[in-house]
């Protein structure tokens, strides 16, 4: 889908082709970012906290490369043969998706799920929780209930799983917006083109930083991980605010080190939380991107809109301060919540 989109997108002669070309390159992108984790979970169970520290080390990397491998492929070769470029470079994904196999389970792994199996079964009450009880059926049709398991909404009995579900509409926002508006506000701050794509270098670089800082905080400070999450939002609303109470080009760089570094501990321990917080992995993180996807859309739109209609930047960066901090009170009240919760 990714080299499909990238073809398009080389030979697209209209704004339609080019709609389509950007949905096949996301809807690809997304679907790699999803099937990468459960890779990692099916051959690293026991070391899942390490890979992840280490695919999140090594996608900050890349994210630092890109601006200048992108431009460097602009200049030398034209918006066209890029694209073609990229196509070609998406073609590992391919090579990946062909030679994988899921691992052999040894007879010691295979014996022991199965006594777990045996002793969730006999732990359980003749009456599973799926089961609906005649009374249910009366005010639940058949059709919502099977949507209700089908789209897993049970997970959404759990406060945390919740919390972190609200989080991650707000962080699409958040995320995506910075992304946006911040070279286009450098350019409008008397910038070059090349500062404007440096602080996208520079947001890679505090990116690589934030990522393994997870693990030194979990020994150092605190193993939970939603006050990791809830310090990331306090950091994110310290790198805004420095960019809207200045007029300069140079604090920016500030801005974008530091929103780098809390994008980048996000993006490690998002996996973490959801894995802690949901028995079912894979359709938590499901859920946590759709989520994300939905912020960053209808984020997207509204900053473009308040830029219009301003003129400037200004407007837009204070709304993304303003998410940031409810993210951030969200997650410090919640961590309150369960310590008394917990006391009482």
């Amino acid at each position: 889908m990714v080299m499909s989109g990238c073809l398009l997108m080389a030979y697209s002669t209209s704004i339609t082709a080019v709609f389509l070309a950007c949905s096949l390159i996301g809807i690809g992108i997304c679907v790699n970012y999803f099937v990468a984790y459960f890779t990692l979970d099916v051959y690293f169970k026991k070391y899942f906290t390490l890979v992840i520290s280490i695919k999140a080390a090594i996608n900050g990397a890349a994210l630092m490369m890109a601006p200048y491998v992108n431009r460097m492929f602009v200049i030398n070769f034209g918006w066209q043969h890029s694209y073609l470029l990229l196509s070609a470079i998406s073609y590992h994904l391919v090579l990946c998706g062909v030679i994988y196999r899921a691992p052999k389970i040894s007879s010691n792994e295979e014996s022991e799920e199965l006594s777990l199996l045996v002793v969730e079964q006999e732990n359980n009450s003749p009456q599973p929780d799926l089961q609906i009880t005649p009374a249910d059926e009366k005010w639940c049709p058949s059709w919502l209930r099977y949507i209700y398991e089908i789209c897993h909404l049970r997970l959404f009995k759990s406060n945390a799983f919740v919390v972190l579900a609200f989080v991650s509409l707000l962080h699409g926002a958040v995320e995506e917006g910075v992304d946006m508006i911040i070279p286009d506000d450098m350019l409008e701050r008397g910038a070059t083109l090349r500062a404007s794509q440096l602080i996208l270098t520079v947001y890679g670089a505090g990116s690589i930083i934030g990522r393994p800082v997870h693990y030194l905080f979990s020994k150092l400070v605190s193993n939970d991980l939603f006050i990791h999450l809830a310090t990331i939002y306090f950091l994110a609303f310290l790198a805004l605010l420095i960019c809207i109470t200045t007029t300069d080009g140079d604090p920016v760089y500030l801005t974008m080190v530091l929103f780098g570094f809390s994008v980048g501990w996000f993006s490690a321990i998002q996996p973490l939380i959801v894995k802690s917080v949901v028995d079912d992995f894979f359709f938590g993180f499901a859920w946590v991107d759709l989520l994300y996807g939905v912020g960053a859309f209808i984020g997207i739109i509204f900053l473009g809109y308040l830029r219009d209609q301003v003129g400037n930047f200004w407007l837009s960066e204070f709304l993304l301060l303003c998410l940031a901090m409810i993210n951030s009170v969200l997650l410090f009240g919640f961590v309150v919540y369960r310590r008394m919760k917990k006391i009482c």
